[in-house]
């Protein structure tokens, strides 16, 4: 009896498992197809914003300023470092803290730059392949730097 509660508990934690990649992987999908279409409208090639790194650099140079996006490259590989987990260090803590205020900087910059405020931007921090998704199908048009 022990023995087929623990094989229950180990088939839940794989099934967990596989859903939890599944529902990553549906995510990353329906981002993907949203930033094809949004680079589309903003008169940029769709496979661009594929790339992980480059269809950030485009981003930050299609609604803000390239150089905001070096900025945050180099926040996130300073707090990407890591340290001590109980004491990271001022320097990897101010660089995390740069890095998601630069985010959300460019996301209220992206929602600007399609003609919407600020209820649109707090959609795309919190989620952003659903607001991504609509910025590409949606009837919004590309407005440019605001």
């Amino acid at each position: 009896m022990i023995t087929l509660f623990i094989l229950f508990i180990v088939g839940l934690g794989l099934l967990a498992g596989t859903a939890s990649v599944l529902l990553a992987l549906i995510w990353y999908l329906l981002l993907a197809i949203g930033r094809w279409r949004m680079f589309e409208k903003m008169g940029v090639a769709g496979w661009k914003g594929l790339i992980p790194v480059y269809a950030d650099y485009i981003l930050y140079g299609r609604c803000w300023q390239s150089l905001f996006f070096w900025i945050s490259l180099a926040a996130a590989i300073v707090s990407g470092l890591g340290g001590n987990r109980e004491h990271p260090g001022f320097l990897i803590s101010v660089a995390g803290t740069l890095g998601a205020v630069l985010d959300a900087v460019l996301s209220w910059k992206v929602s600007r730059a399609f003609g919407h405020g600020i209820l649109f931007t707090l959609g795309l921090i919190l989620l952003n392949p659903i607001f991504t998704l609509y910025l590409g199908f949606g009837p919004d048009v590309y407005r440019g730097p605001q």
